[in-house]
């Protein structure tokens, strides 16, 4: 038997050499893909609403976001798409192709398309229970390129109706790490090969706080030094892979916790900053926005701006003056002088670093250093 080789990408996801990965997941690791969360109507189907990551905030809702931005209206979710410069877009919910959602999940389908191109990249998550060859048909005159099912295993049969409609058709489940799951698992992946559906996506199972009392009480435990991973799914995965890989032809690709939680995240967040930065804010490794942050009373905040206006002769486009506090680029608030002037003045300076959000309901804020625990932590001299 042909042994096959697993390629680690820079995401830490895993494929097998020489198949590479599903293209709406070349988009998602980019952070180039917008979400939109249709809304947390479900159908509840017993083999995976055990372990539903979905928020309290979204489940059972019908509410829709586009990545973490709650949405009326189509023209703010080409906002949002916009504002990542985006190359694709991924449909989820809830379940987005159920009796109730089907047609709206069309419209965004259809409108998207109609404004970005056909050349847009979109894909959709659903648990497979409601479809049927006409849905099929509808969703490929749409304009769906990709299509990802997550099936009990009663509904592998309605995988079928998704193929020869120039859509990309395959399967996305998390690795569960019990034989019973992986039995069923490694028969799906069987039976996708056998269809000829194009690839099967592994995720390492997630553990979060919606979830977290249904797997406790099921056994399951987090990974040593992680917030998210189960023990033993990534490792259970890669068996798996390794197993059945040389058997199928179809793509396999594993999808870590730190690829989705970390990367996916980081890369979308750069994307968005670099739309939203102001003079003042610089952009982490990690797409945050990082200033300096001046407070204390308002007649004293008045002469430290004056002083950075005329004296330290600071561009006005770099300092933002909002009567409560100043805010001007990190790199100069470290500096001597300026730390000699907030003494004098008795003000309080910070470095804060914030989400790439402008919206208050949407934009937190990560840390607010003082400013010399904040030079002592990184190494600065301040010269």
């Amino acid at each position: 038997m042909k042994k096959i080789n697993l390629t680690k990408s820079e995401e830490e996801t895993y494929f097998i050499k020489g198949r590479s990965i599903p293209k709406g997941c070349k988009y998602c690791l980019k952070g180039s893909k917008a979400v939109l969360f249709l809304n947390g109507i479900c159908q509840k189907p017993d083999h995976c609403s055990w372990y539903c990551p979905i928020s309290e905030e979204r489940r059972d809702k019908d509410v829709t976001f586009a990545d973490e931005i709650e949405i009326i209206t189509k023209e703010e979710l080409l906002k949002e798409i916009k504002m990542i410069n985006a190359q694709g877009m991924s449909i989820t919910g809830g379940e987005p192709l159920s009796e109730i959602n089907f047609e709206k999940t069309l419209d965004y389908i259809k409108y998207v398309k109609l404004n970005k191109g056909r050349k847009f990249h979109i894909h959709l998550y659903t648990n497979g229970i409601d479809f049927n060859e006409n849905k099929a048909d509808k969703l490929s005159m749409a304009g769906l390129d990709e299509i990802r099912f997550h099936p009990a295993k009663e509904h592998w049969v309605n995988i079928e109706k998704a193929l020869n409609k120039k859509m990309k058709v395959g399967a996305e489940l998390p690795v569960i790490p019990e034989k019973e799951e992986i039995e069923t698992l490694e028969k799906l992946i069987i039976y996708l090969n056998t269809i000829g559906a194009d690839f099967i996506n592994l995720n390492e199972f997630e553990y979060c706080f919606p979830n977290s009392q249904a797997l406790k009480e099921r056994g399951f435990q987090l990974k040593n030094g992680s917030i998210a991973s189960v023990i033993n799914s990534q490792e259970t995965g890669l068996d798996l892979i390794r197993k059945i890989g040389a058997k199928v032809s179809i793509k396999m690709h594993l999808c870590s916790i730190r690829a989705k939680d970390y990367y996916q995240l980081k890369n979308r967040y750069i994307r968005r900053a670099k739309n939203i930065k102001l003079p003042y804010e610089v952009i982490t490794e990690e797409g945050l926005l990082v200033f300096g942050q001046i407070e204390g009373d308002k007649k004293e905040l008045d002469k430290f701006y004056k002083n950075l206006l005329f004296n330290l002769r600071i561009q006005n486009k770099f300092i933002s003056y909002d009567e409560k506090n100043i805010k001007i680029p990190f790199y100069i608030s470290i500096k001597g002088q300026v730390l000699s002037i907030l003494e004098k003045y008795q003000l309080k300076g910070f470095i804060v670093e914030t989400t790439p959000f402008r919206l208050s309901k949407y934009q937190q804020i990560t840390e607010k250093t003082p400013i010399e625990l904040f030079k002592e932590e990184y190494g600065f001299n301040g010269n």
